[in-house]
């Protein structure tokens, strides 16, 4: 009793603990709604102990302003600063940079948004489903370290300072080199691309623990599992729903980045390298880490499956053990006892039907791997003079 007392109280500390962390982006979305929420409503930002409020997941019952406005008003204050910079310089904006200003601003706002979504449902599925069937107090507090160590702030703050210049100065290369004047640079327009990519730095920081690192570390947990189907267990689909969800979510905006790109001559057929470069660095890892956590939990499935199958295998021998001729009675047990057996060993070791993946993964995989080879080829072309 005591034992189970010590672990549902490492596991409500848990889940106070998941309602607090904030991702950089986060409190930087969240910090702008709570400063908008002191001029729309100060009586209720007021009433709030603090100036963010502690339950990030329940913060939107309290007529908390949305993380969509905040977005909105990052993107127009990275488009703001670029502008202003080339009006006081006395530079007139050519369309070309207005299009290259416009979408950067909207993709580097709504790659914070879309970690922000990321991450509330990685928590929230972990703080409302999961910890509760977890069933060691040392994987709670694991797992607790493990979180409190990746939500520092000051980490990814620096990386997107150091990084996210160096970014900006690729991609606005990139972009001079498809234009008619390659030689022309301007501040104005450089600014609002460094100002985008710091903020895609700062996104990009949590992909590797949170979307590599964590999936590999499923099969060190042991959770509290159905054990004649473990692949039909609450904490296995929410898992697998976690994994799809976080996919479709990247994978839409890698779509939007892709087609911005494309739209303001970053990737283009005359040049396909880029393109290339994207597929490989950018699509082929998206899957691969998909494919890489189904795995995970496939791992964990068929880790519960094998310590039921054990338990069974270790009645049946006990029984054909117990005497040397065993009755009628034994042979009838026994022989339940292996059709159990079959049972439980042919459930799925996977929380994904098997053809509905490879649907899956076909309808992303083809039209992917049609655009890169049709560039390709262009690019071959273009080599060959053919």
């Amino acid at each position: 009793m005591e034992k189970k007392s010590v672990l549902s109280q490492k596991q409500n500390e848990l889940k106070g603990h998941m309602a607090a962390y904030r991702a950089l982006p986060e409190y930087i979305l969240d910090g702008i709604s709570a400063l908008l929420q002191y001029v729309i409503n100060p009586k209720t930002a007021k009433a709030r102990a603090k100036f963010l409020p502690v339950d990030v997941a329940e913060q939107y019952l309290e007529a908390f302003p949305s993380f969509w406005l905040s977005g909105s008003i990052i993107a127009l204050f990275t488009f703001l600063i670029g502008w202003l910079v080339s009006y006081f310089t006395a530079y007139q904006l050519t369309d070309n940079e207005l299009k290259l200003m416009l979408w950067s601003s909207f993709t580097g706002a709504l790659a914070l948004i879309v970690n922000k979504v990321n991450i509330r449902t990685f928590l929230n599925t972990f703080r409302r489903s999961c910890v509760d069937r977890m069933l060691r107090a040392s994987d709670i507090e694991e797992l607790n370290s493990w979180l409190e160590k990746n939500f520092r702030i000051w980490l990814p703050l620096l990386s997107g300072l150091v990084v996210g210049p160096l970014l900006g100065r690729i991609l606005y290369n990139s972009w001079l080199a498809a234009q008619t004047d390659p030689t022309m640079f301007h501040i104005g327009p450089y600014i609002t691309i460094v100002l985008s990519c710091i903020q895609a730095v700062w996104v990009a920081y949590y992909l590797y623990p949170f979307y590599v690192a964590f999936p590999t570390r499923l099969n060190q947990y042991r959770f509290d599992l159905y054990a004649y189907d473990p692949s039909s267990s609450e904490v296995i689909g929410q898992l697998s729903r976690l994994l799809t969800f976080i996919l479709y979510a990247t994978i839409a905006y890698i779509v939007q980045l892709t087609v911005g790109l494309t739209y303001i001559g970053v990737l283009n057929t005359a040049d396909p390298l880029p393109i290339i470069i994207f597929s490989v660095f950018v699509w082929a890892p998206t899957v691969v880490l998909y494919a890489a956590g189904q795995f995970q939990l496939s791992n964990v499935i068929t880790f519960a499956k094998w310590k039921a199958l054990n338990e069974v295998q270790s009645k049946i021998e006990e029984l054909y053990g117990s005497t040397k001729m065993p009755d009628k009675a034994t042979l009838e047990h026994i022989e339940k006892l292996m059709n159990y057996h079959d049972r439980i060993k042919n459930t799925p070791n996977s929380a994904l039907d098997f053809r509905t993946g490879l649907n899956f993964l076909n309808s992303l995989l083809f039209p992917i791997l049609a655009f890169f080879l049709k560039d390709v080829t262009s690019f071959i072309a273009n080599i060959t003079g053919n």
